[in-house]
């Protein structure tokens, strides 16, 4: 059973209309795989977790509705 996210609560990347900011789910190797994006890294962290060897946690931005994941913004802090 997968963690289910709330992308369309998360914040609005202020730089990207229809992208949100937040922790992303993904395979950083080949094939890559986008999971899903998170409110919070300790949520994704399971979830990467869950997915097993490969699975990485990222902070970045998302387009809604696809799995385009822009990593390397820099988190929030707090």
């Amino acid at each position: 059973m997968s963690i289910r996210s709330l992308a369309r609560n998360l914040p609005a990347d202020p730089d990207k209309p229809g992208w949100v900011l937040g922790w992303g789910v993904l395979r950083d190797r080949h094939p890559w795989h986008f999971v899903d994006v998170y409110a919070d890294q300790q949520t994704a962290q399971a979830e990467a977790q869950r997915r097993g060897e490969g699975y990485v946690v990222e902070y970045g931005t998302h387009r809604l509705g696809s799995d385009a994941f822009i990593c390397g913004v820099t988190p929030p802090e707090g």
